[in-house]
């Protein structure tokens, strides 16, 4: 939304709407559209309800619409329920100092406007001047090599100049507009093989480079930036959507940071000595369609960004689901069910019921539906569970309050899988995805679960508590339990932000995965090399599990005693309630019962944990990278 204005000329941002309670707003959308409309109330996620409501736009004069919810998200109307209008006047009353809210993000096209600023990137090892002449005129790439001279730009890796070309160097009428080129480095065009290096490290080491150049362009209030893709469309449209990502928490409604990218538009171009051209749909360009695909991902890890960074107060299980609701509106082959705590009580989910029973806050059992195969619409290909705790105080075993802050984001597997839903819905993949996302906080009080409580799985296997801070596997045992018998996956993956231990191991460049199928874990090989996004393959064995037995009054413990290949363990926990669970099968006398294959009711099940607790998050606000939750 570019902005709001009403009767007398009166113009605010986002957050400044309380002055305009009750009066007719007009609400510029995406693609030139008007919509007005009376403004009864808005939510924290800035989701604006009109009354009254007329598409300004109408071909025949102005068109009814009754009463409709703007998604200033994406400046785009969202779902015209009563119950999303409910939701959103029941925030009316209690919206205060404190507005959170998002830019529009970058459209993935921009027709044919010229662009004003230019991201080119430079490699290490090469002169630079004979690197420009292959993209630009003979003058401005001799004055943009005369400038870098003077600024000992050397196309290092995470290296960014931004230079201002002369008229004299601009006179090529197709580069006259361009006021801005941001020369990034490339680091050396010939790598050295390194063992762990992923395949794609000329991809990441693009990604980084062009949103550096993003970053540094937005600093310098360009209008309307092209990127120069090269062969890695892909890649660049990913980098633009994650660099480009706002998230700013507003402390006063009077207050707006002028920081946003409501005003940024960003465009893949083709650049020749000749040529500089926005690359577009209307073009089929095999650069664009890349471009669009590379934005897709990236407004996928966007929209898990958004849930896991947020506040827990604005990030409760209902609020999630709503927030996912909301996301989904308008997509083909998607269906929601918000379960709640009857629901899960009816399923017998023990332990999911015991870790949520000590907070205000009611659970929710979130279920997400893809259907993209129809033709097969009883396989489901891949079934996806995520973690969703929503506020993590360790509950008894209370946390130490350093870092503790943190802990709004221990629902990032839940984020990750949403969002992961989200994309492959966008891209309309031709396959069939089932998602199960439960959500709870972990609390301490007077109904909370103790150490030393015993709690009954979904499965039935019994589960002594001894630390209340491993509430994670607990979740997830009866939410994967549910989706491997109930829906029967091909392949079932859970990610979650599950174990210290894992951190320790791994720290937060790679993220953990244990897997008992090899074939599954060369796909998930493979996508982490396509994508740079590191993974790294943990063992996964029966003798992790003997430490969880050692229990006198339940069949398996929630953790270990020690603090010994705690991560491990954990998987091993987790693999007991996928399928039909070892233990249980040992107890019916059944052979091989130590065994890590997966099947329910004779269908195999190739099963990977992740553990991304140390990947949740990012320190650094360098390249596509930005301070806070990282939505992977």
């Amino acid at each position: 939304m570019a902005g709001a204005k009403a009767t007398g000329a009166i113009k605010a941002p986002i957050p400044e709407l309380k002055g305009y309670m009750e009066k007719r707003l007009v609400l510029k959308l995406n693609g030139n559209r008007k919509v007005s409309g009376v403004l009864r109330g808005y939510d924290p996620f800035m989701n604006i309800v009109l009354d009254d409501a007329r598409d300004e736009t109408a071909a025949n004069g102005q068109a009814p619409m009754g009463m409709i919810v703007v998604r200033a998200v994406h400046q785009t109307l969202a779902m015209r329920s009563a119950a999303v209008v409910n939701r959103v006047l029941g925030h009316r009353s209690g919206y205060g100092l404190i507005a959170r809210y998002y830019s529009a993000t970058p459209s993935r096209f921009t027709g044919t406007g010229k662009v004003d600023s230019l991201v080119l990137g430079i490699h290490q090892d090469q002169d630079v001047l004979p690197q420009l002449q292959t993209k630009l005129p003979a003058a401005l790439a001799k004055q943009l090599a005369d400038q870098s001279q003077l600024a000992k730009a050397r196309g290092k890796l995470g290296e960014c100049h931004v230079f201002y070309p002369t008229a004299a160097g601009k006179a090529e009428s197709p580069f006259a507009s361009l006021n801005r080129v941001a020369l990034v480095g490339l680091g050396r065009l010939q790598l050295t093989s390194a063992a762990g290096l992923a395949t794609n490290y000329t991809g990441e080491r693009y990604r980084r480079a062009l949103a550096t150049g993003l970053k540094a362009l937005k600093r310098h209030g360009a209008g309307h930036v092209g990127v120069a893709a090269d062969d890695q469309a892909h890649v660049a449209g990913e980098a633009s959507a994650l660099a480009l990502f706002y998230d700013s928490f507003q402390k006063k409604a009077t207050a707006a940071k002028p920081d946003d990218n409501t005003n940024l538009a960003v465009s893949p171009v083709v650049v020749t000595p000749n040529q500089l051209t926005v690359a577009t749909t209307s073009t089929a360009t095999a650069n664009s369609s890349a471009w669009a695909q590379g934005q897709a991902y990236g407004q996928a890890q966007n929209f898990a960004r958004r849930l896991a960074d947020m506040p827990a107060n604005f990030m409760t299980p209902r609020l999630f689901c709503a927030q996912v609701q909301q996301q989904f509106a308008g997509l083909n082959h998607v269906t929601l069910h918000e379960r709640d705590e009857a629901w899960a009580s009816d399923q017998k989910m023990g332990c999911f019921l015991g870790v949520a029973q000590a907070s205000a806050e009611p659970l929710r059992f979130l279920e997400i539906h893809y259907r993209g195969n129809p033709s097969a619409s009883d396989t489901v290909d891949l079934g996806l569970v995520g973690k969703g705790v929503t506020f993590d105080t360790g509950g008894i075993d209370l946390k130490p309050s350093a870092g503790m802050v943190e802990m709004k984001g221990d629902m990032g597997g839940a984020a990750c899988v949403a969002a992961t839903m989200y994309g492959i819905a966008t891209l309309q993949l031709p396959l069939n995805v089932y998602c199960a996302i439960p959500l709870c906080e972990n609390m301490p009080g007077g109904k909370a679960i103790k150490p030393g409580d015993v709690l009954h799985a979904k499965n039935g296997l019994s589960v002594e508590i001894l630390n209340t801070d491993a509430e994670g596997r607990l979740i997830l045992a009866d939410a994967l339990y549910y989706t491997s018998t109930q829906y029967r996956p091909k392949a079932l993956v859970d990610v979650a932000t599950l174990t210290g231990a894992m951190m320790v191991a791994l720290g937060s460049t790679y993220t953990g995965v244990f897997t008992n199928s090899d074939q599954l874990w060369q796909t998930l090989q493979q996508a982490s090399d396509n994508t740079h996004e590191l993974l790294w393959r943990c063992p996964m064995h029966p003798e992790y599990r003997e430490g969880l037995l050692q229990t006198r009054v339940a069949d398996i413990a929630n953790i270990t005693q020690g603090r010994a290949a705690g991560a491990c363990s954990a998987a091993m926990f987790l693999r007991e309630f996928v399928g039909q669970s070892p233990l249980l099968k040992a107890s019916e006398g059944e052979p091989d019962a130590s065994e890590l294959e997966v099947e329910t009711q004779g269908h195999p099940i190739h099963y990977a944990h992740i553990d991304m607790a140390g990947t949740m998050d990012s320190t650094s606000n360098d390249g596509y990278h930005t301070k806070g939750m990282s939505g992977k």
